[in-house]
């Protein structure tokens, strides 16, 4: 979390500076290891299949601390949405800003419209194959699609729909099309679909390729081909990525 700017005043930050509130908050610290625990466990098996007593086993925590800090296991299964949506936001909303500003700029340009999508579509893969950080977000994500439970719509609102509706635009000013053109909606799922399964179906492009993980080599192969193959869908020159992703 950014650090916000201390309006307080000099005593109050002498106070603050004190040996016990420098200390973590157990019940910070408690919730946090129920999260990482629950993002892992649902991830894994799904919401049904994972009892409170494994949850708090896993957190090695007290069974109790779920029903305190949130209430049962579904709260804690929407919190932990919740904060899927929130940690993903400083990864794609300023990035969606941004393209949707550029998408106007470009005005029709097919060369400039290029360089976004090949922008857009090796910034999302390097999130799926090129950290950790998806490892166990993405199956979560993908137990949403397959089997919606009554908390899709937190994952669907908050950050579903609004990619999806930018990539939509971006669809529609390559084909020339309208953006509330059924069509253009449709082909942005068929762009996307072309980048998220090298994340969500690793196993089978690691395994036909002999490999335990993907490296900055296969990485960058990978990125290369999904490139040509998302620009050629939407009918765009072939074109390398310029800098900053829009």
């Amino acid at each position: 979390m950014a650090n916000l700017p201390d309006g307080n005043t000099g005593g109050e930050k002498a106070a603050s500076a004190t040996p016990t509130t420098a200390q973590p908050a157990r019940g910070d610290e408690t919730r946090a290891q129920l999260l990482d625990a629950a993002l892992e466990l649902f991830a894994l098996e799904g919401f049904e299949a994972v009892t409170t007593r494994r949850l708090a086993a896993k957190a090695g925590v007290n069974i109790a601390a779920i029903g305190y800090h949130f209430g049962g296991k579904r709260d804690l299964y929407r919190t932990l949405l919740k904060q899927l949506v929130a940690d993903t936001e400083p990864m794609f909303g300023p990035a969606m800003a941004r393209m949707d500003i550029a998408i106007a700029g470009a005005a029709g340009n097919r060369d400039e419209l290029a360089w976004l999508v090949a922008g857009f579509a090796e910034a999302v893969l390097h999130i799926f194959i090129g950290s950790d950080f998806m490892r166990w977000r993405a199956p979560l994500v993908m137990r949403e699609y397959a089997n919606p439970s009554e908390d899709f719509s937190i994952l669907y609102d908050g950050r579903i729909a609004p990619m999806h509706r930018c990539l939509t635009r971006l669809a529609a000013a390559a084909l020339g099309r309208a953006e509330d053109d059924p069509r253009a909606a449709i082909r942005a799922h068929a762009v996307m679909g072309q980048v998220i399964v090298f994340g969500v179906a690793r196993v089978v492009l690691l395994r036909r390729l002999g490999l335990e993980e993907y490296g900055p080599d296969e990485i960058a192969a990978v990125a290369s081909e999904v490139r040509q193959s998302v620009l050629a869908s939407l009918g765009l020159p072939i074109a390398e990525p310029q800098g900053e992703t829009p």
